[in-house]
């Protein structure tokens, strides 16, 4: 039996051995125009892993409870989720650091903006440090949360914001995302 691998709130990227699940309507999009909180089409406990970055802070902190409340119930036991959202901590010592509010860094991972093919715009409703996340994902029943390293998941040259640095591309400038790891 193969595993089923989502990659959540994909946007214009492809994962190779993911089922690809997004708000957009794109080619390579498995499931388009879906909300990320509503995945009925997959039954309870049938999920190995889910992968979502840049997406999860698209729902404020109630309707987050919601959706990770979903995602678990998909999830296997001791099935995974990778999820990377903008790191608080982060932007804050980027502005430390640069002191440029309209700098790369800030205002994107504050607030974002993104639009899908309908012409529509999306926002982001909030934000996270490790403490905010993890205690949420403690919450809502997830457990062994700790951080991992994008770079030893995501295939070489594969570019999204997990991998994010400021400066851009630079591993040794401010790592601007929180990339979590934990299990159901």
């Amino acid at each position: 039996m193969s595993k089923i691998n989502l990659h959540l709130g994909c946007g214009k990227r492809y994962l190779k051995g993911f089922i690809h699940i997004d708000k957009d309507d794109l080619p390579h999009i498995d499931y388009p125009n879906t909300d990320l909180g509503n995945l009925s089409m997959f039954n309870d406990s049938s999920v190995d892993l889910i992968y979502t970055c840049g997406s999860f802070e698209y729902y404020d902190r109630e309707e987050a409870t919601d959706v990770l409340r979903e995602w678990k119930r998909i999830l296997k036991k001791d099935g995974v989720l990778k999820i990377s959202v903008p790191d608080f901590n982060s932007i804050v010592k980027v502005y430390q650091k640069y002191n440029n509010l309209d700098g790369i860094g800030i205002l994107g991972p504050l607030y974002g903006k993104w639009k899908i093919s309908n012409g529509n715009h999306l926002y982001h409703k909030t934000v996270y440090d490790k403490k905010s996340l993890t205690k949420l994902l403690i919450k809502q029943g997830f457990c062994k949360v700790r951080e991992y390293d994008p770079h030893l998941f995501l295939p070489t040259g594969y570019d999204d914001f997990s991998l994010a640095y400021v400066p851009h591309m630079d591993r040794t400038g401010i790592q601007i995302q929180l990339n979590l790891e934990c299990k159901k």
